[in-house]
């Protein structure tokens, strides 16, 4: 839980904005407020509908007015280019929210009673984020369908610190919030049955936490063997009976 602990405060790095005071003691936090983790979302596995970002490709076609009806790219700004409306807002909606937007735009000064379908045409990069103890941190492209264990390979693999049971895989919800897991990929290494090798979507962020020795390595090197007369075997005794 230590190397969980310290992985969520790195992880907030990341996101900043939602984990503001990740870190901070609650002892030292006024009575009325609350300093302690971010708070995340229950975990949901269930599949929710795509919802459309920059560089992904609808098709949109409009049956009252088929001149109307084309394909658009979703630009760096999440809006799309289309005739007699200009520029609209389309990021981080499903096919059926980008319809009823169109059809509400074209219905204001266009057409009458607006019958609009989106259908998916092309994705854009399909991005994640792998941070923490791996070989080469920072954004991996989906190239297809890819497991927590496998993203961490595409990120270089585990560092020999790694606390390979205890990673976070942060996710985004449809409202904005987000949910957090931890998943066991030591096991998944071994190719034992019923591992935690969660498939991973668009947008995920991974978190490798330092393991517990590891972190008692640091403390050591860092805090105690320039103050205490111990040798290298007292470090190496300690870590061995963390782990067994």
């Amino acid at each position: 839980m230590r190397a969980i602990r310290h992985g969520l405060c790195t992880a907030a790095l990341v996101l900043a904005p939602l984990a503001v005071g990740a870190c901070a003691s609650t002892a030292s936090a006024p009575a009325t407020a609350d300093w302690g983790q971010p708070r995340f979302a229950a975990w949901q596995d269930s599949d929710p509908a795509y919802r459309f970002y920059p560089g992904d490709s609808i098709d949109v076609t409009v049956h009252s007015a088929p001149e109307l009806s084309r394909t658009a790219l979703i630009g760096p700004d999440g809006r799309v280019s289309l005739p007699l409306l200009g520029n609209v807002m389309v990021a981080a909606k499903t096919d059926f929210e980008i319809a009823n937007t169109l059809a509400d735009a074209y219905a204001r000064d266009v057409l009458v009673s607006p019958i609009i379908e989106v259908r998916r045409s092309a994705l854009g990069p399909q991005n994640i984020i792998v941070g923490g103890e791996v070989n080469a941190p920072g954004l991996v492209e989906l190239t297809g369908p890819v497991g927590a264990l496998e993203a961490v390979m595409m990120a270089g693999g585990f560092q020999n610190t790694a606390a390979r049971g205890d990673v976070v895989v942060l996710r985004r919800q449809p409202g904005g919030g987000l949910m957090m897991r931890t998943v066991n990929l030591h096991d998944a290494l071994r190719g034992r049955s019923g591992a935690d090798n969660i498939q991973i979507r668009r947008h995920d962020i991974i978190f490798v936490p330092r393991s517990t020795v590891a972190e008692l390595s640091v403390f050591m090197e860092q805090y105690v063997s320039g103050i205490l007369p111990l040798d290298q075997a007292f470090s190496y005794a300690i870590a061995d009976a963390i782990t067994n």
